[in-house]
């Protein structure tokens, strides 16, 4: 295997900022391009007024992790310390680490990207002592259904997100445990 083929996982710095918005842009460009506009909308991330600048912010208190293959950016996480205030109370444990967001390119480069940051998230989880990780995303996609399910993360609920005032958004709060209940 080349070393183009590796996959690096490591904390994100302010200098892969560009590249991380890039990425995040180009999944927000592939899922519009099929339609999916319900969880994330049409605007690219590097264009939502503060977004970059909050982004950035993250990548400073070492939130956010980069996957790189070569010198290529090929997929991020984020993590947070709790859950946003989007999500209803008792769904996501006390203590429970919160992927804030996951993604991968959809290029061939980005096969194997979730997995291997779902379990960096775990790894990350379980060195802070946290007894779970929780998770939501848009309850229209059975893909993101079957490989949640696929990664130990069991559905505990559902909730609406009206980010725009107009529109409402199903979204689907998962859980992963990983200490012993």
């Amino acid at each position: 295997m080349s070393d183009d083929q590796h996959l690096i996982l490591r904390p994100a710095t302010t200098h892969d900022i560009p590249a991380l918005l890039a990425l995040m842009d180009s999944v927000l460009t592939w899922l519009v391009a099929r339609g999916h506009t319900e969880q994330w909308g049409t605007v690219p991330f590097s264009r939502i007024p503060g977004f970059p600048e909050l982004f950035t912010g993250w990548t400073s208190q070492g939130a956010i992790t980069t996957a790189e293959r070569g010198d290529t950016c090929v997929g991020l996480l984020a993590l947070a310390p709790a859950p946003p205030p989007r999500i209803p109370p008792g769904l996501i444990p006390d203590g429970a680490l919160f992927i804030h967001t996951i993604m991968s390119t959809r290029s061939p480069a980005g096969q194997g990207v979730g997995h291997a940051l779902l379990e960096e998230a775990a790894r990350q989880a379980r060195s802070h002592g946290s007894p779970a990780l929780g998770l939501d995303h848009w309850a229209g996609s059975a893909e993101l259904d079957q490989i949640y399910d696929k990664h130990g993360f069991a559905r505990t609920g559902d909730y609406e997100d009206g980010k725009d005032g107009l529109t409402t958004t199903l979204n689907t709060v998962r859980v992963r445990h990983l200490l012993p209940r």
